[in-house]
């Protein structure tokens, strides 16, 4: 495992999946300002010297069945890191934590894919550490830790301990994959709750079941059950 560190990047997983081809699997890189920092579904995401923001690449042990589920298996490893920090941390799937209903973290699972092979995947960490102030067009959803907590940590910590957290649940993954689900299940966000989902711009009402074995996540609208494999999840007010 080894660890890099830009003090300005683009952002972390598009230097890792540029460099891929010459970089060791494990190699985890984190900066403390991307000029081009992304989350899910081409949303921009806000980081500083104040957040954690970083990445790392896997190029071994990769089973393509498996690309559904490295999201959730990176939100357990982070999840375990967060929790001694505020125990009342949820995991909204597919790829955030929350604390109080706002976005503390947020992941991004890239992959390369060639003729059906994996060749590497890059999973990229934000995460709202020291911040306690945040732009106008995200402040209302977003939160920090020492918001929370009215404290302030010690980034290097956090990274360190994600590093290693992170290593072992990838190891156990490889071996087993369904603690991955059983964990996000118990701190899943909005469980038994009604969310709103989009389906091809239609907004559509269900309550939230849990996540299942293949890392869909299970609603039900009028006892009918159905398995999400992406899309917007918002709370309704």
């Amino acid at each position: 495992m080894k660890s890099l560190y830009l003090d300005q990047v683009d952002s972390t997983n598009i230097y890792l999946k540029t460099h891929y081809q010459k970089l060791d699997h494990f190699t985890w890189l984190h900066s403390n300002h991307q000029t081009n920092g992304r989350g899910r579904l081409h949303k921009v995401w806000y980081g500083d010297k104040d957040s954690l923001m970083c990445s790392v690449l896997l190029k071994t042990e990769l089973n393509k069945s498996w690309i559904n589920l490295i999201p959730l298996l990176a939100a357990k490893s982070l999840h375990l890191v967060l929790y001694p920090y505020h125990n009342d941390i949820k995991i909204k799937w597919p790829n955030d934590l929350l604390i109080n209903q706002l976005k503390l973290s947020g992941i991004l699972v890239e992959s390369i894919i060639e003729k059906d092979q994996v060749l590497a995947v890059v999973v990229g960490f934000g995460i709202n550490i020291n911040q306690i102030e945040f732009r106008d067009d995200i402040k209302d959803i977003a939160t920090s830790l020492s918001i929370q907590t009215k404290q302030v940590y010690d980034k290097n910590i956090i990274f360190e301990a994600l590093q290693k957290q992170f290593y072992e649940d990838f190891q156990a993954f490889i071996l087993k994959q369904t603690f991955v689900i059983d964990y996000c299940n118990k701190y899943l966000a909005f469980k038994d709750q009604m969310i709103t989902y989009k389906d091809h711009e239609t907004l559509i009402k269900a309550k939230v079941i849990k996540i299942n074995q293949d890392g869909y996540l299970m609603v039900e609208k009028d006892h009918h059950k159905t398995l999400l494999s992406s899309g917007e999840i918002v709370i309704l007010k």
